[in-house]
């Protein structure tokens, strides 16, 4: 069973106006939703380290650079869970020389309610959603910047594949790799279990393709956005429900 979204509330909007995304200066922004989780670089599951590091790498010293917000938290929405989120951004931005011009990476830290969210999603100055993730259960972020025709950049394998397409996303190639040992837990993740790693140099070069080309990223996004809404809504996931259990 496929898990639905309400279609009544991550839905197309005129007014999304969001004031914390309204007072970022560029009019260009990647988006990432998701929980920076435990372990090292690389170590944790939505690989929000590397995604850091590789959206650095592809505009840093351009002359028009967009920009990456981060939704994120790691275990609560507290003060000192915020600053050790920046204190993870800065220590990657750290790695790089400091004479380089380096694209703006901002964090959005705290809870907000679906409305929000569906504003976050549908604000002008968010142009795409990306995550590097290494395995989702089914990926309701993801699906949820469909729902608004978000163009999505993320790892071609794993629960998302239900719902995106290679005609309409732009899906990342990688490899299998046995997880670190951070993530083993009990009877859920076992030692000998394996996980996606993204091919970097693709994460590159989608990134700048979808800034290049923005217009025919959108367009087919959009389509993506007809095709989940009809298929993967609340409803429809009553009516399959009813189908496994009559």
């Amino acid at each position: 069973l496929f898990e639905g979204t309400d279609e009544n509330v991550y839905k197309p909007i005129d007014d999304s106006s969001l004031q914390l995304v309204d007072d970022i200066k560029e009019d260009f922004c990647f988006l990432h939703v998701g929980l920076w989780g435990k372990g090292g670089y690389g170590e944790d599951r939505k690989d929000i380290a590397k995604l850091v590091k590789v959206f650095y790498e592809s505009f840093a010293n351009k002359k028009e650079q967009p920009a990456l917000i981060l939704k994120t938290n790691s275990a609560t929405f507290s003060i000192l869970d915020r600053e050790e989120c920046l204190r993870k951004i800065n220590e990657i931005k750290s790695k790089f020389p400091s004479d380089w011009s380096l694209p703006n990476v901002y964090l959005l830290h705290g809870s907000l309610s679906d409305e929000e969210m569906n504003k976050l999603y549908n604000h002008p100055k968010v142009k795409s959603f990306i995550s590097l993730t290494h395995g989702e259960g089914y990926g309701r972020p993801i699906q949820e910047a469909t729902m608004v025709g978000l163009p999505v950049i993320t790892s071609g394998w794993s629960g998302q594949m239900d719902f995106l397409s290679q005609e309409d996303s732009m899906l990342l190639g990688g490899e299998l790799v046995q997880v670190p040992k951070s993530q083993v837990w009990k009877d859920i993740i076992i030692q000998e279990s394996q996980w996606f790693n993204v091919n970097e140099q693709q994460a590159y070069k989608a990134m700048n393709y979808c800034f290049q080309n923005y217009n025919e990223v959108k367009e087919k996004a959009l389509n993506l956005m007809k095709i989940n809404r009809d298929k993967f809504t609340l409803d429809k996931m009553t009516e399959k429900l009813d189908e496994i259990v009559s």
